[in-house]
């Protein structure tokens, strides 16, 4: 690979030192040089719209836009002047004119707004304009997020955001003139939009309170909040988080910037449900008194599991565990072998398989990145693994990808692919299709999940390794549903995915369940009906988990633990990269450490 040619630019008497190819903005950004901007954003393409990051360039009588005007090697630039100052303060007053901007109603007042900012930064305390004051809508149709046009200043971050980034193309620009207003599909609401994901990235990108978050507003400015950088354990991707945290509570969460993995991009998963959906915590310990649950304290509650334990032999008991653990609870795992006949950590459906040999797909992002085919086999990866799935849809509409859609349930992936079978056929016919979709490819990609280790991916696992026996085979990812089931598995603990066969196979009459803060947990154990009888028919069952469920009400114990906001530790990723969690609240209730709690239990 060629380095790209290194260029000078002197910008306000300054010498700067950059490549061909950045753009005013970028080198004086990097060298330390601020300009204003709005309406650009790292990592989207320029638009050059709001023109607060104006400059001269010696040589020409007009101003143009830093951050859309490539740099030129031995350019001088004037950044900073009266006349850029007067140009850029007019710019601001006749933004705040044109709509409704109450700074002291909007929940980005206090040192969340760029507009404000820039207002401050500018002296700006009268506007010499007439205001317009026009009758824009407010959009609260939304499942997590608001929109008041009132407050929007056209600077379609929002509207690349979602082209760029979440690739679904959701936002546009409709109207013309004064009329200009940021559009929903094709002019709806997002409540019923058919197209929006739900990520937040619009909210992310806005820099005034347009588009906000429903359940942060009005908590108060994010720079007064504890900020701590943390990772999502949704799924096995591992994103970068953000949390803001008030008075203990979550006020807010965005991606991280500077994670590796997401490069500050979210799902709605990782973006809103782990703290906006409302959910029934479990802040005590409980214990089945006369059939009714009774909150007690943790050592009653241990003396109760240690009386029930301590007339059984270790082939009697059994720990079943959640993927969702962190890889310091391994060490605390490895010691129990001897205490307890069997460990198993419960997947999904056919996960078992993928977690059996454990591989970990180094750099996959930049693989998918970088990707012209995509198969994907026997995965979700709207429904679970949201960001994979993003960056699924800017290769197709961005790069022309070529997409294949192979045993899955139906997605909005089908959408962007060229061929979908949700059952794969057999048949000549439609092999013969697949590889005329994909002979061209010189750097195809295939994402398996679960599905694609039963007997009918596999067979289509042999097609495809065929079909490219004479070329370029696939990189190959594998995207387990389960946060950390990868790292566990290659400690030795041994996944389980059929739960009725894990507890008849063993002379079982306790077993101890940690679901932890896993949401979905319950219903990947109790998904065969036959489970619960089972449980119901056992004299012990414990349960540590986060929430009420299903499964906590068949426990004759009940253990709370800590939710992902309360935990420290590190998981490791689809990719092998180890990430730190880390809290941003302290423990709610009487909760504990899944650690903590399991070294008291089998002390």
């Amino acid at each position: 690979m060629i380095a790209a040619k290194e260029i000078t630019v002197t910008i306000d008497g300054k010498k700067c030192v950059g490549t061909q190819g950045q753009t005013i903005l970028e080198i004086a950004h990097a060298n330390g040089i601020m300009i204003p901007t709005l309406c650009y954003m790292k990592n989207l393409s320029p638009w050059g719209g709001c023109r607060m990051c104006i400059v001269e360039i010696s040589g020409s009588p007009k101003v143009v836009p830093s951050c859309a005007t490539p740099a030129t090697d031995g350019t001088t630039v004037i950044a900073h002047n009266d006349r850029l100052r007067d140009l850029r303060k007019l710019t601001l007053e006749l933004l705040f004119s044109e709509r409704n901007h109450i700074c002291p109603i909007c929940p980005m007042n206090k040192g969340d707004c760029g507009l404000q900012h820039q207002g401050y930064v500018h002296g700006i305390d009268a506007i010499r304009y007439p205001y317009l004051y026009p009758a824009f809508p407010v959009d609260l149709s939304g499942k997590f997020l608001g929109f008041d046009h009132n407050r929007c200043i056209l600077c379609t971050r929002c509207v690349r955001t979602c082209d760029e980034v979440e690739g679904v193309h959701t936002l546009d620009i409709g109207n013309r003139g004064v009329k200009n207003q940021i559009i929903v599909d094709l002019n709806t609401t997002f409540g019923q939009s058919t197209t929006c994901t739900n990520c937040g990235a619009c909210v992310s990108a806005c820099p005034t309170g347009a588009l906000f978050d429903k359940n942060a507003a009005f908590h108060g400015p994010l720079a007064k909040c504890h900020q701590v950088n943390t990772t999502c354990t949704e799924c096995a991707v591992g994103c970068g988080l953000v949390a803001y945290a008030k008075d203990n509570r979550i006020v807010d969460v965005f991606g991280d910037n500077d994670s590796p993995v997401n490069q500050g991009h979210l799902c709605a998963r990782g973006r809103y449900e782990t703290w906006a959906v409302k959910r029934d915590r479990i802040e005590h310990p409980l214990v089945r008194k006369n059939g009714k649950r009774t909150p007690v304290s943790w050592d009653e509650a241990l003396q109760v599991i240690r009386t029930a334990a301590g007339k059984l032999t270790a082939p009697q008991k059994g720990l079943l565990v959640s993927g969702k653990l962190p890889n310091e609870v391994v060490t605390t795992l490895t010691k129990l072998q001897s205490r307890v006949g069997q460990i198993g950590m419960y997947v999904a459906e056919h996960e078992a398989s993928l977690c059996g040999e454990p591989s970990f797909a180094t750099d996959a992002f930049q693989r998918i990145n970088d990707a012209d085919a995509i198969i994907v086999l026997g995965a979700e990866p709207s429904r679970l693994q949201g960001v994979v799935a993003a960056r699924i849809r800017t290769a197709v509409r961005k790069r022309g990808a070529k997409l294949v859609i192979l045993d899955a349930r139906p997605t909005d992936l089908d959408a962007y692919a060229d061929i979908v079978a949700p059952i794969v056929s057999v048949e000549r016919a439609f092999w013969q299709r697949v590889a005329t979709t994909l002979q061209d490819a010189k750097r195809p990609v295939l994402l398996y999940g679960p599905k694609a280790l039963t007997p009918l991916g596999i067979t289509a696992m042999d097609k495809l390794i065929q079909l490219f026996a004479n070329g370029t085979g696939p990189a190959v990812i594998g995207l387990p549903t389960t946060t950390n089931a990868l790292a566990l598995a290659g400690a030795g603990i041994t996944p389980v995915d059929d739960v009725a066969d894990w507890l008849t196979s063993h002379s079982l009459q306790m077993v101890h369940i940690v679901v932890s803060d896993e949401v979905e947990g319950s219903a990947k154990i109790l998904r065969d009906r036959a489970v619960a009888g089972l449980l119901l028919a056992l004299p012990c069952v414990v349960v540590q988990a986060a929430y009420e469920s299903r499964l906590t009400e068949l426990a004759q114990v009940v253990l709370p633990t800590l939710v992902w906001s309360e935990k420290s530790g590190t998981i490791t990723n689809f990719e092998g990269r180890q990430l730190a969690l880390r809290p941003a609240l302290t423990p709610r209730g009487e909760g504990r450490d899944d650690q903590r709690i399991l070294e008291s239990v089998f002390a």
